[in-house]
């Protein structure tokens, strides 16, 4: 009797986990598929966590097969282990000749959920390096915010807009801005501005396409609306920060970083380690399982993401981004 429980919880392990690797492969070999319905595109969002449902599959091959053959399915799962933790391994350190760069431009981006993000703790990240901060869902209530918290002083120089709604978005600036171009037909506003600090001229975009949930037509098309509105500036000193409403691997993501001119700051490097920081959602009983935020530079430009932060009132983790400009 113990024996048919054990099968009948193997069999439900190995037909769920079977199941999901393959809708999740076939989801991450084929990224067009994304562009049909708002449901596949939230399905592709757990295509990071693959790794759950081969090992749940594996285990459960392992109670469905009889004795003698339980050596086998415990090398598969063994296989399966190594084969997703190989690139978590640590790497032999490369001895690249260094780039020259120039002086470093700090930048804090935050989807502010409808301005209900906490202004003290806000405040708290913004230290005396913070050059700009990239604001998403930027409300005249969260500006009212700012000026009372005196932050408005300290950035003084802004292009964006406030919103009562979602649509607002905002880049604050110690140093004088310029907008230069801006999306049309987008369901937010998503912009890039130039401003120079310490000598170094900077076009900076701050990026909010439209979420899964408002369609994938809206969401494909904002996804297209800002590779064409960065395509003019690859060859500047490009950062883009934001909310993208897309991980690494969903069709947009895809599309805007196919052509090798942009990369991810964010993204996990090899042999990084656990470097996988996921952004989405916080603050609900659900643990973090995508990141949609994302801080994209284009070849000119070096650095990293140096804190993910949560800020109570936001369902977006805080990105503090520092770059420099590459010398030639």
């Amino acid at each position: 009797m113990r024996r048919a429980g054990v099968s009948i919880l193997g069999w439900a392990l190995l037909v769920a986990g079977v199941l999901a690797s393959a809708v999740l492969l076939v989801l991450r070999l084929v990224p067009e598929l994304h562009t049909w319905h708002h449901y596949v595109i939230a399905m592709s969002s757990f295509i990071p966590l693959l790794w759950i449902p081969v090992l749940v599959g594996c285990l459960g091959l392992l109670l469905v097969l009889r004795a003698r053959w339980r050596l086998l399915g415990a090398a598969l799962l063994i296989a399966a282990m190594t084969v997703f933790a190989w690139p978590l391994l640590p790497e032999e350190e490369r001895s690249d000749v260094p780039i020259a760069v120039g002086s470093t431009l700090t930048v804090l981006s935050l989807n502010l959920q409808f301005g209900q993000a906490d202004i003290a703790e806000v405040s708290e990240l913004v230290n005396g390096d913070v050059d700009v901060l990239a604001l998403q869902e930027y409300t005249p209530g969260f500006e009212e915010e700012l000026v009372a918290a005196g932050l408005l002083e300290e950035f003084p120089h802004q292009v964006g807009t406030a919103a009562s709604d979602a649509s607002g978005t905002m880049l604050l600036s110690r140093s004088p801005v310029e907008l230069v171009a801006e999306t049309e037909g987008t369901v937010f506003e998503n912009l890039i501005a130039t401003t120079t600090v310490e000598g170094t001229d900077w076009h900076l975009g701050v990026i909010h396409t439209a979420p899964p949930q408002m369609g994938a037509d809206a969401w494909v098309h904002d996804g297209a609306a800002v590779e064409d509105l960065t395509e003019p500036y690859l060859e500047e000193n490009l950062l883009l920060v934001g909310d993208f409403n897309a991980i690494d691997q969903h069709f947009t993501m895809r599309e805007l970083t196919a052509g090798g001119d942009l990369r991810d700051l964010a993204a996990r490097k090899q042999g990084e380690g656990l470097g996988w920081h996921p952004t989405w959602p916080t603050g609900t009983w659900a643990p973090s399982f995508a990141r949609i935020d994302h801080a994209l530079v284009s070849g000119r430009v070096r650095g990293g993401v140096t804190q993910f932060e949560t800020v109570t009132g936001s369902d977006h983790k805080a990105l503090l981004v520092e770059v420099a400009a590459r010398i030639d």
